[in-house]
């Protein structure tokens, strides 16, 4: 198990979560009325910088750090939520649910894709900047991987 199978695992347990949120996207040039839908969720980075304020509602997932040693395999990841609305209330509110749906979930079920271990303790921040229209906070986690069994009697002879 590699850290890209931790993010493409918790990519597909972020669709699956999150799949019934309606989160509001910027209204299409030919539009009139705001659209909704559930966030897109992407691994690494988005496919560019246009990409970035037309992609909103979307979550983004990270590898921080990895760590193999004697004792533990892990893995730190950022998962990172925008969210879009002229509002700014109620874009803070959807960023924050949008967070604790996520959050409450990785308490609740522990486990994801039947092999990575999400650990105590998770943080989460909503940022307080000024991005206009965009609302970003983030959860920080630490996931416990299988470890690689070391086999150093091949090479002993």
């Amino acid at each position: 198990m590699t850290p890209l199978d931790l993010l493409e695992a918790l990519k597909a347990y972020c669709e699956e979560i999150t799949k019934d949120m309606r989160l509001l996207t910027r209204v299409p040039k030919n539009g009139t009325q705001a659209a909704e839908r559930p966030p897109a969720v992407f691994v690494g980075n988005l496919l560019d910088k246009e990409s970035e304020k037309k992609a909103a509602p979307y979550i983004l997932l990270k590898l921080l750090t990895g760590k193999d040693d004697n004792e533990e395999s892990i893995c730190r990841v950022r998962i990172i939520c925008v969210t879009f609305s002229e509002d700014k209330q109620e874009n803070y509110i959807q960023c924050l649910n949008l967070l604790t749906r996520i959050k409450t979930k990785l308490l609740e079920d522990v486990v994801v894709d039947s092999r990575f271990s999400c650990q105590k303790p998770i943080e989460f921040i909503v940022y307080d900047d000024d991005l206009e229209v965009y609302q970003i906070g983030e959860i920080m986690t630490v996931w416990e991987m299988q470890q690689v069994e070391r086999d150093v009697r091949k090479y002993l002879t």
